[in-house]
């Protein structure tokens, strides 16, 4: 529908409170005609009265037999315009729609005469920043010892290992490595992806469950046990807690493990060309791998001190209205599979309260970030986003086009532009910071 552009609006702010507002906004009388002309233009083109030609019914017809249609009709041309361009002109960012007084029903516009609502909405409030320098994040290099290289690459040495079967009529002692099938069963039935087959495992290094490692010492090579193993409620593989499992271990034989030497073929058959090139490339991967921890690390530190330390209220009805949709939609998708909340992990006493705590998290660093981006002129080009597209679907071996057409068809792509404008932030802030002092023992 076409607006009537407002002229010399008038508008009255009263703060309720932080985060709501009333706006008394009054529209003078010239746009009022504006508006009711418009709405006699478009009805006039519309309506069909005997003895009259289309588009030419005489205005005090129209004005006596659709009172009611035309105040509604111009109350759209003007309400929603008047109340975006106050918004706008005040610089305030609603987080709901507005309630207006009086209601639409009540509303009346008349001729000559200025139109004067009222509009009551949440807004995000004003927020005070504290110093960038108040904040403290560890800043110290990143050092990855030779010796954390080495235990890496020893774990690659034991997993290239191979096993030869000893000539031996002993029973099993610690430490030995075996050769075992084990078949597990849960209420009686066997379950296969829990179940093995020829596997060499090395006993004292916590490779299998504890229970599983003291059956087989004093095993023959060619006996079967039994084990019964009683898991706990919280295990993490669901079908498993609070149940026992019972598992059927057969010994095929005791092996001696040989490991390969670290030199050059250990390397070339790993894909290295060369040791050293094992070694290299290998450290370089162990310290992207610890920058990018220590970087997560400075990023929730620096969170958590930036809402400790910024005054911030969440409107009640905003996360009531979140925790409630929420809560139905979890309701839903249960229903739409079959399950309970039991079956799904998911104790519905505490759910609200815990939705109501990631909500008010998640709000203020929303709000809090919004805030930095427009004070420090945070943002993300066009041509930024373009490249870190290409960046990203090149790491999944993706065609950049194709994941961009798909970001875009997915409605993900100003997400993704968001999650690009936090990563700035988080950089800014801990450029900002001060460094956390080192703790000096003597």
């Amino acid at each position: 529908m076409p607006s009537v552009r407002t002229k010399n609006l008038k508008v009255q702010i009263e703060r309720l409170d932080t985060t709501r507002v009333r706006l008394d906004i009054e529209i003078p009388s010239e746009d009022v005609n504006a508006a009711l002309d418009e709405t006699y233009e478009s009805l006039r083109s519309q309506v069909s009265i005997p003895g009259f030609r289309k588009g030419r019914v005489p205005l005090t017809i129209l004005k006596s037999r659709f009172p009611d249609y035309v105040n509604s009709e111009a109350i759209r041309y003007l309400v929603f315009p008047a109340y975006e361009e106050a918004i706008h002109t005040e610089r305030l960012n609603p987080l709901a729609q507005p309630t207006f007084t009086p209601s639409f029903n009540e509303l009346q516009v008349k001729e000559n005469e200025p139109f004067a609502f009222s509009a009551t909405v949440d807004i995000r409030p004003n927020i005070s920043l504290p110093n960038y320098d108040e904040l403290v994040t560890d800043k110290n290099p990143i050092d990855v010892p030779r010796e954390d290289v080495d235990v890496y690459i020893t774990r690659l040495q034991a997993q290239s290992a191979t096993y030869e079967p000893l000539d031996a009529e002993r029973p099993v002692q610690e430490k030995d490595c075996v050769r075992i099938d084990w078949e597990c069963s849960l209420d009686g039935k066997q379950v296969d992806t829990e179940s093995r087959q020829d596997v060499d495992v090395e006993l004292g290094i916590g490779a299998i469950h504890e229970e599983l490692e003291q059956a087989l010492l004093g095993m023959k090579i060619g006996e079967t046990k039994t084990v019964d193993i009683e898991f706990p409620q919280e295990h993490n593989v669901t079908e498993f807690a609070g149940k026992s499992a019972e598992y059927k271990i057969t010994l095929h034989a005791i092996t001696v493990k040989h490991l390969p030497p670290l030199d050059d073929e250990f390397a070339k058959d790993l894909g290295y060309e060369n040791y050293a090139q094992l070694f290299g490339l290998i450290w370089n991967n162990l310290v992207e791998e610890e920058t990018s921890l220590h970087v997560d690390k400075q990023k929730a530190e620096l969170l958590e001190q930036l809402i400790e330390k910024t005054e911030i209220t969440i409107p009640d009805p905003l996360v009531s209205q979140y925790v409630q949709q929420t809560l139905q939609n979890v309701k839903q998708q249960l229903a739409n599979e079959h399950r309970s909340p039991e079956d799904a992990g998911i104790n519905m006493d505490t759910l609200p309260d815990e939705l109501r705590r990631d909500v008010i998290q998640q709000t203020k660093q929303s709000w809090i970030f919004e805030t930095i981006a427009e004070k420090e002129g945070i943002s993300v080009s066009d041509d930024e986003l373009e490249y870190e597209i290409r960046r990203a679907a090149e790491q999944q071996n993706r065609d950049a086009q194709k994941y961009a057409t798909l970001l875009k068809s997915s409605n993900r792509l100003e997400d993704f532009r968001g999650q690009l404008q936090h990563e700035k932030i988080y950089q800014f802030l801990i450029h900002r910071a001060s460094a956390k002092q080192s703790l000096i023992i003597t």
